[in-house]
């Protein structure tokens, strides 16, 4: 058992708590508020494959320190993770890294939509969190943009029960633009023309469209533009079991942060408008968008200070999503309950997760500026480096473990 003395709640309320645990410790949390632990809904871990920007352990001690408990972790892997036998490899692995750090992360893992692996889903169904759908070209050789091979994932994945989860971009629209664009401008600004907004809408309309016919569950990953908004809300509104997830690059960045940043701020899907920004924020304290996804990518820094044409896209951030939502509560973007659903509730109704107590406490009245040399993801940058923010993460509670951000007041019962 872990006995929290006079810990606050996310409506105010203070009280001692006690957490089944078999530590067996008190904890001094007077000026602490108690939250779920968060469960990070898209990462990319980077194993097997491109262990030099990420593994699973470097990927674990970042969780950790960000409060996050629990990932979905994507299968544009090398090779890609589209195959029971990919699968099982990949698990191995994971838990032989998680092993050398002493982390019990929880985790879980997509099966990876490939025209020549259909016959793959069905062995994989107990194994697997989901179906990843990537509708556009983006990091690795994942690529689904037939529309009969769409079709028929649609209809495996429903017959089958499993979610699918669509990075929606439109890659006809994305090849299109390329060819305007390419050798016209080398400003990383154009990222955001190549993948216009209309891919990103024209794909999400499609695959809402795949999900009512039939009648497949569905989320929109890493929305970016206030039209995917719109199609989500009335989606939900006609009956069609679709969700939504926001990733933190798209609520605290926008078009402008080019400028500052260049091609460390070059994601997939890329950057919008300070009006498509807000529209997330609103969609978010609507009830539209269900929960955040980091897409956490790491890439080295000497990868992501490449020319534009060069530079990978993907920035990392699972370590700074709970800092950066608590900064923005403070600032009354939203509040603290909706951001317990975003990071921990929805996620567990949506995916059908087991219940676990897993837990974080986080000091609302801390404030820190953002230093790249402290983040514990082997890459080791931001695009929030520098950035003040209030309401920070202080321990995380794992299992039966309990691993310190800040140092705390605990001694055993």
């Amino acid at each position: 058992m872990i006995r929290l003395k006079k810990v606050q709640d996310i409506r105010g309320n203070v009280s001692d708590v006690e957490l089944p645990n078999e530590l067996n410790l008190e904890i001094n949390a007077e000026g602490l508020t108690l939250l779920p632990g968060i469960i990070d809904t898209h990462v990319h871990f980077r194993q097997p494959g491109h262990d030099y920007k990420e593994d699973w352990g470097s990927g674990a001690q970042a969780a950790i320190a960000g409060g996050v408990t629990t990932v979905f972790d994507m299968p544009n892997n090398n090779p890609p993770c589209y195959s029971y036998e990919n699968l099982m490899k990949k698990k191995k692995l994971i838990d032989k890294k998680l092993k050398s750090v002493d982390i019990p992360l929880r985790y879980h893992l997509y099966l990876g939509a490939d025209k020549n692996h259909f016959d793959e889903i069905p062995k994989c169904r107990q194994d697997v969190i989901g179906i990843k759908v990537f509708m556009g070209c983006s990091t690795g050789s994942l690529l689904m943009d037939a529309d009969e091979d769409l079709e028929r994932v649609f209809s495996v994945a429903a017959e089958q029960g499993l979610i699918i989860s669509v990075h929606a971009e439109d890659e006809a629209i994305i090849r299109a633009n390329r060819s305007k664009y390419q050798g016209v401008c080398s400003d990383v600004s154009v990222h955001s023309k190549i993948r216009h907004r209309e891919a990103a809408v024209s794909a999400t309309s499609k695959a809402i469209n795949l999900a009512k016919k039939y009648n497949t569950r569905l989320c929109i990953l890493h929305m970016s533009t206030s039209d995917e908004v719109e199609l989500v809300r009335q989606g939900k509104a006609d009956g069609v079991k679709v969700y939504a997830e926001a990733a933190p690059h798209h609520l605290f960045l926008d078009e402008s942060d080019y400028a500052r940043n260049g091609t460390k701020v070059q994601m997939n899907p890329p950057l919008r408008t300070e009006s498509d920004r807000l529209a997330l924020w609103d969609g978010i304290n609507r009830g539209i968008i269900d929960f955040l996804g980091t897409d956490h990518a790491p890439h080295t820094l000497d990868e992501k200070l490449s020319p534009y044409g060069e530079a990978p896209s993907g920035v990392p951030s699972i370590e700074l999503i709970l800092p950066l939502m608590l900064d923005a509560a403070d600032k009354g973007l939203v509040s603290l309950h909706r951001i317990v659903e975003l990071t921990s509730t929805r996620a567990k109704e949506v995916f059908r997760l087991e219940p676990n107590h897993d837990a974080v406490l986080v000091d609302l009245n801390l404030e820190k500026m953002v230093d790249d040399a402290e983040l514990k993801t082997k890459c080791q940058w931001s695009p929030y480096h520098g950035r003040m923010l209030k309401g920070w993460p202080v321990c995380t509670i794992l299992k039966d473990n309990l691993y310190e951000v800040e140092e705390i007041s605990c001694h055993k019962l």
